[in-house]
């Protein structure tokens, strides 16, 4: 068992189910599904909760019901979040829109990229890392040398992620050429693999001109958000191997 600190977004999703696909000026029926756990820190974080490991959230989450409702049901899933910070202010909801074909957009309140304070610097095996902003880079370089970091590919491609895996879907790079010299970019020379997820082709980990893949299971799609997520919640293994499962079956 290992003690995995995840620096990510606790996010109360709230799911809206279309009949028809979302479309500008279109008038749509809806049903809606509720409340449930999401974000970052949850979807990777219950995973390996279930893989036996010891995981602590790190988060910020407001001082409102939704807050309160967040760690309750985080908790309840074994997180520990003793290093989720509360601040005065709603937590809002994320409104996650799923089209009859599985398609989802997602609407969310802006927020400030606030780190937690007291992140710790000792005592953690592995830090995974899906945050906004640069804010982090600094803990992130501290970190490589005390614990196995793992980071989720940064939005838009262009901050800093120091780590030696980073994780990320096909779709994020667009039209990068050499995905492995980009991601060396971003995460430094101590990068250890390049681990990219594909869709229904599954997931592939690049170190150079090593390449590993593992196909995708055949499964029934509930929906589709937070699926990187879950496969971050698969890299990573003693002696800083990254090991790439596809775990939605």
């Amino acid at each position: 068992m290992s003690r995995i600190l995840l620096l990510a977004n606790l996010n109360c999703d709230h799911v809206l189910s279309l009949a028809e696909p979302l479309v500008a000026g279109a008038r749509l029926q809806y049903v809606d599904q509720g409340r449930r756990l999401g974000g970052g820190a949850a979807n990777t974080g219950i995973g390996l909760v279930w893989a036996g490991h010891e995981v602590i959230i790190a988060s910020r989450v407001g001082l409102d019901d939704t807050g309160d409702w967040l760690l309750e049901q985080a908790a309840s899933y074994g997180l520990d979040c003793s290093h989720v910070e509360r601040f005065g202010g709603e937590t809002g909801e994320l409104l996650v829109l799923v089209d009859a074909t599985g398609e989802r957009t997602i609407l969310r309140r802006p927020r400030r990229p606030d780190l937690p304070g007291d992140l710790p610097t000792e005592g953690v095996d592995c830090l995974y890392v899906n945050y906004p902003g640069t804010a982090i880079v600094g803990y992130m370089r501290q970190m490589l040398a005390k614990s196995f970091v793992v980071a989720q590919y940064p939005k838009g491609g262009q901050a800093r992620r120091p780590c030696h895996v980073l994780v990320a879907s096909r779709s994020d790079l667009g039209e990068v050429s050499d995905p492995w010299q980009h991601a060396r970019q971003l995460a430094g020379e101590q990068l250890e693999w390049l681990v990219l997820t594909e869709g229904k082709a599954g997931a592939v980990a690049i170190h150079g001109e090593e390449q590993v893949r593992v196909a995708a299971r055949p499964v029934s799609v509930v929906i589709g958000c937070g699926v990187a997520l879950v496969v971050a919640a698969a890299c990573g293994g003693p002696a800083g191997t990254a090991v790439v499962c596809w775990v939605m079956g």
